[in-house]
């Protein structure tokens, strides 16, 4: 009666989240970069300087479990969700060996929404993104080695260090090559959200690959989820659409008007008061506190320098 088919993993979620956070958020100051990512809640000073036009990015970092789908003896004894996980990727053609799944987070004590339900509410590009970020490995070092590559890979230029930004070119077709080669970036799956649950007892599952990705409540999902595929398709649209994104004062008055935000962790303002940017920052960094705290939800924004 031992659940052999279940793999566990070596990894942590704080280290995912540290590393991917580190990887894609360091700010350094480069003004010949014309795009940045920033993690919000590290900075509070200068922003209206740094932030002429962005793009949120919302991340909840998760860890993958693994499930041997060769030795399922026993299992519709046990663990059943996970036993419909096996028999739902062999009935629908899916690879996977082992295969890759992470479960929905609970719902908080005293949260208003399942976290799963929010990032699909902040998910709306091409103005902004939000999406589950997963390694596709269950083993450390491999990850680790994902995370520094062997050393003729530094001669490529997408190979940047993983103390420094990211460093994002005005040619589209450039980046994409930098970022969809990236070794540490494409060991990473990266999932939005696509519909609302009323449970957290939901799974997304995956091949080793990033392919053939699959939803439980009985969905097969076709696209190229790996991490750096998504940040390319995010840099395209950022640098195509210079229309699309916020301003400090736009995301501002955006985030005041969210329903699930307890308003009380922003500043009282009159109805005369005129904008002031250090004061809209001051609501963002406030928002970005409340998402990690509340729903552990790491906020990052995209942004061009002029």
């Amino acid at each position: 009666m031992s659940n052999k088919y279940k793999l566990k993993s070596q990894i942590s979620e704080n280290q995912v989240e540290a590393d991917v956070a580190n990887y894609l958020g360091f700010i350094t100051p480069l003004l010949s970069n014309r795009y940045r990512l920033i993690s919000v809640d590290e900075q509070q000073t200068g922003a209206d300087k740094l932030f002429d036009r962005f793009s949120p990015i919302y991340m909840q970092f998760k860890v993958s479990q693994g499930l041997n789908p060769k030795n399922n003896i026993w299992t519709h004894f046990q663990n059943k969700p996970l036993t419909k996980i096996i028999n739902y990727r062999k009935q629908n053609g899916l690879t996977g060996d082992p295969i890759l799944y992470f479960e929905l987070r609970e719902k908080a004590k005293n949260a208003k929404e399942f976290q799963h339900n929010l990032l699909r509410k902040l998910h709306r590009p091409p103005k902004q993104f939000a999406m589950y970020v997963a390694p596709l490995t269950l083993d450390l070092a491999e990850y680790e080695r994902a995370f520094n590559p062997k050393w003729f890979y530094r001669f490529f230029y997408w190979n940047f260090p993983p103390q420094k930004m990211v460093v994002i070119d005005d040619t589209i077709q450039q980046q994409k090559i930098q970022l969809g080669m990236n070794p540490f970036l494409r060991c990473h799956i990266s999932i939005p959200p696509h519909v609302n649950v009323d449970t957290h007892e939901h799974h997304y599952s995956f091949s080793k690959s990033g392919g053939d990705v699959a939803w439980h409540g009985g969905q097969t999902l076709n696209d190229d989820f790996r991490l750096s595929s998504q940040f390319a398709r995010i840099l395209e649209h950022f640098y195509a659409n210079p229309d699309y994104g916020f301003s400090l004062r736009q995301y501002s008055a955006f985030i005041r008007e969210l329903t699930f935000i307890d308003p009380g962790i922003f500043e009282d303002l009159s109805a005369k008061e005129q904008y002031d940017s250090n004061r809209a920052f001051s609501d963002i960094y406030a928002f970005a506190r409340f998402l990690k705290v509340e729903y552990n939800i790491r906020l990052l924004f995209l942004t061009e320098h002029s």
